[in-house]
This record gives structure tokens, C-alpha cells and sequence, in this order.
């Protein structure tokens, strides 16, 4: 009689050796293909880290632009092409913020302008442009940068800050007695009264503020909560940077600002500097996220 299916198949599962060769040539398949793709893995993985770090490098660069501006804003004679020293404080501002970083800020890489010239004179404005140097780890990123060292620029403007300084009341000097043609002693004249200093205020005020939103296509309302408002140390002088390049100064203790509603979601830090007549100065920065 002819053997059934079932006694087919247990005479090719006793056979020597069958099953042994078929599980060699599984684990023999499943290394290849292991040997295949793991270079393809690890070139993506160096790829990925490659791109969060060309992403923080331009964060950086972004955010030495803006130290640098504000440092230009308040001492915009304050700078001298290649050189960080006490001398030339914005390029330090920008070079500090970059140090420890994937990029790399050289003194070089800071240039301050300022249109019409940098002077401490109302209505100028500072242009600082910070350019960082990047290398990247993998030759994967460099088909869409253009080569492995990457130039990453930015350009951060600021108002230069102008605090007012009220006159003071000027004494009127006293007539200096004309001499006598007697050689007798001429009355001693009495001294001129002394005049009373005008009060100072030489307490520095306090800055805060509080922003709001109506909604991601509406701008954001900032308004100053800093003291006092009122008195000898009256608060007469505001100073907002917007921590996208952008600021307002002057009578300015609320103000708006627009973003754009692309930026929804977006992080910014937001730096308010108050002074009063006699020019103590406070700064107060605040993180502001978009709706």
C-alpha cells in the first residue's frame, strides 16, 4: 500500500542533518542582513544628532546677536573690531554667550553698526551681526549645507539707551568787592548764602511686568508693573526688548508687540529696563510663550 502524507513528512523531519541545515541557513540570512543595515542605522543616528546640534548652534548664535545688541544699546562706544577686553564689552557679550557651545564665536566674528554713527544720542540704533562657525560629525548633512564647516550668521538691533538728565539750578556768583584807594581796611563782605542742592533720588526702582495674549493672531500686551509710579523717584523712562531683535523705548510703560501667528508656540525672552530722573537703572527679564 502507498504511504500516507503524514509518514512523508516524519521521513523528511527524521532525515540527519535536515533540520540542522535549514536552521544554519536562517541564522546565516539573519546575519547579512543584520551586517546590511546597521550602517544605514548608524549613519541615520549620527545624521539625527547632527541636526539637533546644528539646530541648538543656530539657537546660540541667535541669542549672542541679541547679548551683544543689548549690551550696544547701553554702551554703544563700548566696542572695537576683533578684541574682547574691558574696552569692548559687546564683543565680549557675544563671544561669553557662545563659549561651551557646538559653535564656535571668535572676537573676529562680532561687527557692531550703527547708522549715522555709534553715539550715545537719542534715536540711534546698534546693528550687531554675530557669525558662528559649525562642523559637522557625518558627511550626510553635508549634501545640504554644502560641506562639513557651516557658517551660521545672525543680526540682533537695539535702541541706544538715552536716560534724560534734568539741570540742576545754577547759582548766581556773587559781585567781588571793587578795592578802596584809602589804604584803611575795607569792610569785610558777608558771605553769599550757600545754595540748597536740589534732592536726588538714589534709590534704583523696581521692574516687573505681565504680558497677555487674546489669541495667536491677536499681539501681545505688555504691561509695566514696576514702581514707583509717582514721587522723586518716578519711574519716567522704559526700555522693552522683545527678544526677537525688535525693542521700544521711551514714555512707553505699556506697549504691544506682534510676533505673527506663524510663531505660535514659540519662546521668547522678554527684557524691560526701567530708570527714573536720576538714572538708577533695573532690568527685568521674563520668559513669554506664544498662544
Amino acid at each position: 500500500m502507498p504511504r500516507s502524507n503524514a509518514n512523508r513528512r516524519d521521513v523528511a523531519t527524521s532525515a540527519p542533518g535536515g533540520g540542522r541545515a535549514e536552521r544554519r541557513r536562517t541564522r546565516g540570512q539573519a546575519l547579512v542582513e543584520l551586517a546590511l543595515i546597521v550602517p544605514i542605522l548608524l549613519t541615520l543616528f549620527l545624521a539625527t544628532i547632527d541636526l539637533g546640534r546644528f539646530y541648538y548652534s543656530q539657537i546660540t548664535v541667535t541669542n549672542a546677536a541679541r547679548e551683544a545688541a543689548i549690551e550696544a544699546a547701553a554702551n554703544p562706544t563700548s566696542y572695537t573690531s576683533g578684541t574682547c577686553n574691558a574696552t569692548s564689552r559687546v564683543v565680549c557679550a557675544a563671544v561669553n554667550e557662545a563659549r561651551g557651545s557646538f559653535v564656535t564665536v571668535a572676537p573676529a566674528d562680532v561687527a557692531l553698526t550703527c547708522p549715522g554713527g555709534c553715539a550715545e544720542t537719542f534715536g540711534k540704533q546698534a546693528i550687531v551681526t554675530v557669525t558662528g562657525h559649525f562642523s559637522l560629525l557625518t558627511p550626510l548633512m553635508s549634501a545640504f549645507t554644502g560641506g562639513s564647516n557651516v557658517t551660521i550668521a545672525s543680526t540682533a538691533t537695539a535702541n541706544v539707551i538715552i536716560v534724560p538728565v534734568l539741570p540742576g539750578a545754577t547759582p548766581t556768583p556773587s559781585a567781588t568787592p571793587e578795592p578802596t584807594a584809602t589804604p584803611e581796611p575795607t569792610a569785610t563782605p558777608e558771605p553769599t548764602a550757600t545754595p540748597t542742592p536740589a534732592p536726588t533720588c538714589e534709590t534704583p526702582p523696581f521692574a516687573a511686568f505681565t504680558h497677555t495674549q487674546a489669541n495667536k493672531n491677536q499681539p501681545v500686551v505688555f504691561t509695566s508693573t514696576s514702581t514707583p509710579t509717582s514721587g522723586l523717584c518716578a519711574i519716567n523712562y522704559w526700555n522693552w526688548d522683545f527678544g526677537d531683535g525688535t525693542s521700544a523705548t521711551g514714555n512707553v510703560p505699556t506697549t504691544s508687540h506682534n510676533y505673527g501667528p506663524s510663531r505660535k508656540g514659540d519662546t521668547f525672552t522678554v527684557t524691560l529696563t526701567v530708570t527714573n530722573a536720576d538714572q538708577p537703572t533695573t532690568t527685568f527679564q521674563q520668559i513669554t510663550t506664544l498662544r
